[in-house]
């Protein structure tokens, strides 16, 4: 397994107005939707002005869910936040490259419309490689990766075979955010922030799960990731989609129950929790978003260059 980029040679970026978030992972049943859904209500109840791509043109996951969200708001007895969102449509030409083309001008057309107007966008991609979904990579400023505990997952990032001599090689998922990191370097010098998470994890510690947490921070240093804990794998994450809230909303209204409980609860830290460690630019007293992105790009930056001296060093 290699690095792959040289985060020394790192010069200050142009920066648009707008933080890219891209959730990914060409591996499908990794939480990704569910990842982008909390991410977004998250940042929005912050108090920051959120839009959303979908560039999953077949399931929609993320737009069913908003639309669910927006039929509630309605009638709901709070105000309920939404983002601008954009629904990218397939492309319907029995001709590949012509559909290509058409998907290209409306994510183009879609990026253009928010990366000045808004300080987050979220974009959550397909579980398939396609030019569109390389090029939402290569956008990205924090690429959020979620990952199941299983070595089946794990295959899409460091391969995992029984001869010692084949495994630990640079997996496909992998070469692509690679690629993404070199041309991202390449047209505006900037970095591609890499977190891993651990999703739908099991109430339960296993074996195996400790077995993939250790595998992960042996990974880290080598593709220049962060590992990170995501969501447990909570029946409220699911049940609510048919009214498009999240654990973060007060359900407690919602359900008429008029309290939480202690799995809800529990959700809602983890995902507090999770966008502390995604450690995004946040603009505070006296600080503009654009400052505080630069802040975060200065920070960022300088914690990739010092994992890549470590590396060199040895010091793993």
């Amino acid at each position: 397994m290699t690095g792959d980029a040289d985060f020394d040679d790192v010069g200050t970026p142009d920066l648009r107005s707008a933080h890219v978030i891209v959730v990914g992972n060409e591996k499908g049943g990794t939480g990704k939707s569910t990842l982008s859904i909390h991410l977004t209500v998250a940042l929005l109840k912050a108090g920051f002005r959120v839009a959303t791509i979908d560039l999953d043109t077949r399931q929609q996951t993320l737009t069913r869910f908003l639309e669910n969200r927006r039929s509630w708001a309605r009638t709901a007895p709070w105000e309920v936040e939404l983002p601008f969102h954009h629904a990218l449509q397939r492309g319907n030409s029995n001709n590949v490259r012509d559909n290509e083309t058409v998907e290209f001008g409306a994510f183009a057309d879609a990026i253009a419309q928010v990366e000045h107007c808004y300080e987050f966008v979220v974009i959550d991609t397909p579980a398939s490689d396609s030019y569109l979904m390389r090029l939402a990579h290569s956008l990205a400023d924090t690429l959020v990766s979620p990952v199941n505990d299983s070595y089946i997952d794990v295959d899409v990032f460091s391969r995992v075979h029984h001869d010692k001599a084949r495994r630990g090689a640079v997996a496909h998922y992998a070469d692509l955010v690679i690629e993404a990191r070199r041309r991202r370097h390449q047209v505006d010098q900037g970095i591609i922030d890499w977190i891993l998470v651990r999703n739908r994890i099991a109430s339960l510690q296993s074996n195996n799960a400790k077995q993939i947490s250790i595998t992960l921070g042996k990974m880290a240093h080598e593709l220049k990731f962060r590992p990170a804990e995501g969501l447990h794998d909570r029946v409220i994450f699911r049940e609510l989609f048919p009214i498009g809230l999240t654990a973060l909303d007060p359900i407690e209204e919602a359900m008429r129950t008029g309290h939480l409980s202690a799995s809800q609860q529990a959700a809602r830290r983890e995902i507090a929790d999770l966008l502390s460690t995604l450690s995004l630019p946040e603009r505070g007293s006296g600080m503009a978003h654009l400052q505080a992105r630069h802040e975060w790009f200065d920070r960022i930056s300088l914690y990739y260059r010092d994992l890549e001296q470590r590396g060199q060093d040895g010091a793993f």
